[in-house]
């Protein structure tokens, strides 16, 4: 009997120290990537801010044009520094959320046009779609916006070559769905449910030359289940991957409170 709580020991002591060098790994292969996506914008800003105190440029049109590229990258910069505070509130167990009725379609409208002028670029369209009446919920204006630019974000990189992202909102009985939809490859079903975890990259991500810093998904999922969701992914009808997530929105009204329609 001894023999076996010892060899039991074994094995649960080799298991944690495979998962804590699979851990280190993943935050190693974190901080690299991240390094890298700050890196991006960064050199962008200075490139055509150095170009436009040069006094080289002289054209009002091309002056608009890289001052547009740099507060979109900047915009970028921005998100990805929040990703990673909100991600690290997340770790430490300390993520606030400041809940309010609010109108989620508007939220995700200003996702969109957060991401647009990036979409217009790659020359993909985002539209919007919801039903005329959606209730209005008990949420967290900034989380969920910051959870469908991470979704639009996604599509973006890893559906370069989709012609549009459609973003929709759902009503599903006690839930609002949100989804993002693309035309691109897709996510392999056994890799549905792991990539929501943190520092966790689909194959087509690691194979590629995409880079991503992993916690995207992971904040998704996060703010959704803050909210009563939950995240996932599915096929798109005709191919492509949907993103989404859900919010219930009748939260507020179970807690002694209604929130309008």
């Amino acid at each position: 009997l001894s023999g076996l709580v010892v060899i039991a020991g074994i094995i649960v002591i080799t298991l944690a120290a495979a998962r804590e060098r699979k851990l280190a790994n993943l935050k190693s292969e974190f901080v690299a990537n991240v390094s890298h996506e700050l890196k991006t914008p960064l050199a962008l800003v200075r490139m055509f801010g150095e170009l436009l105190q040069s006094g080289r440029v002289g054209e009002p049109e091309k002056q608009r044009q890289y001052l547009q590229i740099i507060v979109s990258e900047s915009e970028r910069l921005t998100a990805l520094i929040e990703n990673v505070l909100d991600f690290a509130r997340v770790e430490r167990g300390r993520a606030a959320y400041r809940f309010q009725e609010a109108s989620l379609v508007d939220v995700v409208q200003r996702a969109a046009e957060a991401c647009r002028v990036r979409a217009e670029r790659q020359q993909v369209a985002l539209e919007v779609e919801a039903p005329d009446e959606v209730p209005r919920a008990w949420i967290d204006e900034r989380a969920i916006e910051a959870a469908v630019i991470n979704l639009v974000d996604n599509a973006l990189k890893y559906a370069a070559n989709s012609p549009v992202v459609r973003l929709q909102v759902r009503r599903r009985g006690d839930y609002l769905h949100v989804a993002v939809i693309d035309q691109g490859p897709g996510v392999a079903e056994e890799e549905r449910k792991r990539i929501f975890g943190r520092f966790e990259r689909g194959a087509q991500a690691t194979r590629g030359t995409v880079r991503g810093s992993g916690i995207g998904l992971a904040l998704v999922s996060h703010i959704a289940e803050a909210h009563g969701g939950e995240a996932w992914v599915e096929a798109a009808p005709g191919g492509g991957c949907c993103f989404l997530f859900s919010v219930d929105w009748r939260r507020r009204r179970r807690s002694g409170s209604s929130p309008g329609v």
